[in-house]
C-alpha cells in the first residue's frame, strides 16, 4: 500500500468516525428531548386560553375571581364556562410528555394536521403575555404492537393500544407525538365550552318533589325518614303508596344535577313563566329548586328555565320522558 493510499484510508476512517460521533450526539439529544414536556406551563398563572381553529371563530376562555367564562370572536356575549371542561384542558395539555418526534420537516406538517388546518392553543397570563402555545393536529388510535409480556410499563401499555396526538410548537418545525386524545379541545364549539349545569344538589338533601302537569294532573313524591337513616334503605312514597326505588333512582339522578343539551338563545327565562310542566324540589335546608319546561316547536326538545339560571336550556325530550316526566303510576312497583 502506497503512502498516498494510506493517507486516503486514514482520511476516510477519520471522516467516518466524525460522522458516527455526530450521529450519536444527535440521537442522544433527541432521546433527551423525549423526556421533556411539550408545553411546560404553571397552570396557576394561566388567566386566558385562546383556541383558534380553521374556518371557525376564535374562542377565548378567561378566568376571573376563580371562575371561567367563554366568548367567541364573532359575538360580544360572554357565558359561564364549564369548570369541568376547562379543568380537563388544564390537566391534559400543559405537562404533556414528548414520546417521539414524528418529523422535523415542514413539508410533512399537513400529513400530521399541524399546518394551517390545525388548532392553535395559546395560554396567556394576567398581563396578556404568552406563556406557551401549541398546534393540535391529528388524533389517532395506535394499534397494539406485537411481542410478549416482557418489558416495562410503557411497553406493555403500548401493546394494549393507545391514543396519540400530533402536536407542534407554532414557531418550530418539529412535530411531536404525545400519548393523549386532544380531539375534543380542537373540535368543541362555543356551546360545548359553556357551563350546562342548571344546578347541583345532594341527593340526600331532596325531601319532596312536586310535579305539576297539564290538565291538573299533579302529584307529589316524599322521602320517608326512617328512625335509623344510616341503616334503612331510601324510601319514597306518593299518596300512601310506597314507590319503586329502581324507578325513582333515575328521576333523582337527573333532577339533582340537570344539564342542558343546548340553549334557546332567542328566549329568556321569563318567556317560560306559563310553561305546562313544573317540577319543584324541596330540600332539607328549606330551600327549593324549580324547573319549568315547555315542548319546543321541533318536538325533540323541551325548553327549560331553572331557578338561578340565566338562560333557557334545551333538554332532550326522549331522555326526560323516560326518566322524569312520567305519571305517578310509572313510579309504583310492579304488581
Amino acid at each position: 500500500m502506497t503512502n498516498a493510499t494510506k493517507t486516503l484510508a486514514l482520511v476516510f476512517a477519520g471522516s467516518l468516525v466524525l460522522a458516527l460521533a455526530t450521529s450519536w450526539q444527535w440521537d442522544s439529544t433527541s432521546s433527551a428531548a423525549f423526556q421533556n414536556e411539550v408545553l411546560p406551563v404553571d397552570t396557576s398563572t394561566v388567566q386566558t386560553i385562546r383556541i383558534a381553529g380553521p374556518d371557525r371563530p376564535t374562542l377565548r376562555l378567561t378566568r376571573s375571581d376563580g371562575n371561567w367564562t367563554v366568548s367567541s370572536a364573532d359575538t360580544t356575549a360572554t357565558y359561564p364556562a364549564s369548570p369541568d371542561a376547562v379543568g380537563k384542558l388544564l390537566r391534559s395539555v400543559p405537562g404533556l410528555a414528548i414520546e417521539a418526534v414524528a418529523t422535523r420537516r415542514p413539508a410533512k406538517h399537513p400529513r400530521y394536521g399541524v399546518d394551517s388546518t390545525g388548532t392553535t392553543l395559546t395560554l396567556l397570563d394576567a398581563s396578556g403575555e404568552r406563556l406557551g402555545a401549541l398546534v393540535l393536529g391529528r388524533t389517532q388510535f395506535r394499534d397494539a404492537a406485537g411481542g410478549g409480556a416482557a418489558g416495562g410499563p410503557l411497553q406493555r401499555r403500548r401493546r394494549t393500544g393507545t391514543t396519540i396526538t400530533y402536536v407542534r410548537p407554532p414557531e418550530q418545525p418539529d412535530v411531536y407525538v404525545v400519548e393523549a386524545s386532544l380531539r375534543s379541545f380542537s373540535a368543541w364549539d362555543l356551546t360545548d365550552w359553556r357551563d350546562k349545569r342548571l344546578w347541583s344538589v345532594s341527593r340526600a338533601q331532596v325531601q319532596r318533589i312536586d310535579f305539576s302537569y297539564p290538565a291538573d294532573s299533579s302529584f307529589t313524591l316524599r322521602r320517608v325518614t326512617a328512625p335509623d337513616t344510616a341503616a334503612a334503605p331510601e324510601t319514597w312514597v306518593s299518596a300512601g303508596d310506597t314507590l319503586s326505588q329502581r324507578r325513582v333512582s333515575p328521576l333523582l339522578r337527573t333532577l339533582t344535577a340537570p344539564r342542558a343539551d343546548g340553549f334557546a338563545e332567542a328566549l329568556s327565562p321569563s318567556d317560560l313563566q306559563n310553561a305546562p310542566y313544573t317540577l319543584r324540589l324541596h330540600l332539607a335546608d328549606d330551600t327549593q329548586r324549580t324547573l319549568r319546561l315547555s315542548p319546543a316547536p321541533t318536538g325533540s326538545f323541551y325548553r327549560a328555565a331553572a331557578d338561578g339560571y340565566a338562560y333557557v336550556a334545551e333538554l332532550r325530550e326522549e331522555a326526560w320522558n323516560d326518566s322524569v316526566l312520567r305519571g305517578r303510576s310509572a313510579f309504583l312497583p310492579d304488581d
